[in-house]
């Protein structure tokens, strides 16, 4: 807003020097640019100090100049007068009654000055007007986006939040099945140990004076350990998760993380025996993908993405394809040759195809075959 008025001051002062200088009127030129440049300082210290007060008693101050140089200077300097009062309207009332002030003023002027101080007036009040439009939305938006900022705000602690519980909720459930493992080691294990010490103890004091009873002792100490051996293999069972759920979550967990950070879609699908795919294979394609949908974050400029593995019968395919711009000449950097090199390291061959977006097919062999 302050610039609108400096451009405006400086424009009518100088047209205020030309119009003096070109039609000499000048009677006494250096009090004439004494007080012109007076009135500059003034208007200068005005845009320097920030006391809200200080500032409305120089541009009255300023307006009080212009006024009495119109009286005792000279006539030009009223064009000075409805910048000034429009300026100190935009501090204390609306910009609609500094121009009817402006206007009355009008009526006081020597004729001489009425049809210039006529267009400069509606000018200001023009530029003015058009300022203070621009300053209020402005205003508005700066408002709006302060509001955004605090929305944003907002979403990024119920984010923090939502996150945090749920790590207290995984942290809960590992608690909880940690707990649930070692009630069963001490139900199973420990009791079928302190069963058996007890009965190995005994046939230590039985051995010397009745051998068969010590026999006896020792032989049910066997078969107790050897049942809380096949119950804790049980336990053991019961507890560790089948390789192919570990395999597949990790990859739905690289997924979502991928669809989160950059909001493409991505469809994972699966066909065949999961259970055919052993943990290292798995660790060849849960890096293998990730380092795809790495690519497609930095290259692919892709709407979506499809995941496939499908096991057959002699070997697993899996294929990371999206519809992004794809690429005719395929250049190898560390990702892709990582990608052949993990394959490599266990039989495995790689099919990549930028015709059609862009597509990484890596083709692993089952064991046996």
């Amino acid at each position: 807003m302050d610039i609108w008025f400096i451009l405006c001051k400086f424009i009518i002062i100088i047209y205020i020097l030309i119009k003096y200088f070109i039609n000499e009127m000048a009677v006494y030129p250096e009090s004439f640019v004494f007080f012109i440049l007076i009135y500059i300082c003034i208007n200068m210290a005005y845009y320097i100090i920030d006391n809200k007060l200080i500032k409305k008693a120089i541009l009255i101050l300023s307006i009080a100049l212009s006024a009495i140089c119109y009286l005792y200077i000279n006539k030009l300097f009223v064009l000075l007068l409805p910048i000034n009062i429009y300026e100190l309207s935009f501090n204390l009332f609306s910009t609609n009654l500094s121009f009817i002030i402006s206007i009355f003023i009008l009526f006081l002027l020597d004729s001489s000055t009425v049809s210039e101080y006529t267009i400069i007036a509606l000018m200001s009040y023009l530029i003015c007007f058009i300022a203070q439009r621009l300053y209020e939305k402005i205003e508005k938006l700066k408002s709006q986006n302060d509001d955004l900022r605090e929305k944003i705000q907002m979403l990024y602690n119920k984010i923090n939040k939502s996150e945090e519980y749920e790590k207290q909720v995984r942290y809960t459930a590992q608690l909880e099945e940690r707990n649930k493992i070692s009630q069963k080691i001490h139900d199973n294990v420990g009791h079928t140990i302190s069963g058996s010490l007890m009965q190995l103890e005994a046939s230590k004091l039985l051995i010397d004076k009745n051998k068969d009873d010590a026999k006896k002792l020792i032989q049910n100490a066997i078969d107790t350990l050897r049942n809380g051996l096949e119950s804790i293999r049980l336990a053991l069972r019961e507890i560790k998760p089948p390789v192919e759920q570990m395999g597949i979550n990790r990859l739905r967990l690289i997924i979502n993380d991928f669809t989160v950070k950059t909001h493409i879609p991505v469809n994972l699908e699966y066909t065949g025996i999961l259970d055919k795919i052993t943990y290292s294979q798995w660790n060849v394609i849960v890096e293998n993908v990730k380092e795809a949908l790495t690519n497609i974050m930095k290259y692919s400029k892709a709407t979506k993405v499809v995941v496939s593995i499908d096991v057959l019968n002699k070997f697993i395919k899996t294929e990371v394809k999206d519809n992004g711009v794809g690429a005719y000449i395929i250049k190898k950097g560390l990702g892709l040759s990582g990608i052949e090199e993990r394959c490599g390291s266990i039989g495995g061959k790689v099919i990549i195809d930028g015709s059609n977006g862009f597509s990484v097919i890596f083709l692993l062999p089952l064991e046996g075959d």
